[in-house]
């Protein structure tokens, strides 16, 4: 599917903010095929996304195989792609990390999804939110205020990639350069979702 226009890469209206936009919008398309190995590969996007959407660590490992993982990425700059897990045990502990920092909530605004027989690429604009005080470790960038939630902002496009059973074992992912201050916007505090403040690794 494509929308049929490019998206600005800008800041999202916090109003707007949906964790499971992504997962909505591969359930429209899975409606419109026939193909059963592509139905079996957009199932498991689908639990994925909707896993990492809740936070739900044992549903999100469940959707990953454990024969083989492959992650890289692109244009991000530094040490990125080297940190990036490459076996299952690898990928545990990326996802639980991912989830405990508080960098799980993510609405991605799909301009491409598209659906092979062994990979997914989906392109579009990323909405994450990060906590200010991580902003300068994972970026270089220096916030105004480290106590305060920030959404970023990018146009990446990545690369799913299935086993033999239909399990996500790789993603490639691709960005139009590193990350800029530009990319950057503090959220209203009253506009921060509640499930920021609850999160389901450290409340467990």
């Amino acid at each position: 599917m494509h929308i049929g226009h490019v998206l600005p890469e800008s800041a999202l209206d916090m109003r707007d903010f949906d964790p499971l936009n992504v997962s909505r919008v591969a359930e429209r398309h899975l409606a419109t095929l026939t193909d059963a190995r592509q139905r079996q590969i957009l199932c498991n996007f689908i639990e994925h996304a909707r896993a990492e959407a809740t936070g739900d660590y044992t549903a999100l490992m469940a959707s990953c195989s454990r024969k083989r993982q492959s992650y890289t990425a692109w244009g991000t700059g530094g040490d990125y792609a080297a940190r990036l897990p490459q076996s299952y045990p690898a990928l545990e502990e990326h996802y639980l990390g991912l989830i405990a920092m508080n960098l799980y909530l993510i609405h991605v605004d799909v301009e491409k999804l598209v659906v092979g027989q062994d990979t997914l690429m989906l392109e579009g604009i990323v909405h994450q939110l990060y906590p200010g005080e991580l902003v300068e470790p994972i970026f270089g960038i220096a916030v105004d205020d480290p106590g305060r939630v920030y959404q970023l902002s990018k146009r990446s496009c990545i690369i799913f990639i299935f086993d033999e059973d239909g399990l996500g074992c790789g993603e490639h992912a691709y960005s139009n350069g590193p990350t800029t201050a530009e990319n950057l916007c503090p959220v209203d505090p009253a506009l921060v979702p509640t499930a920021f403040w609850n999160n389901p690794v450290k409340a467990a």
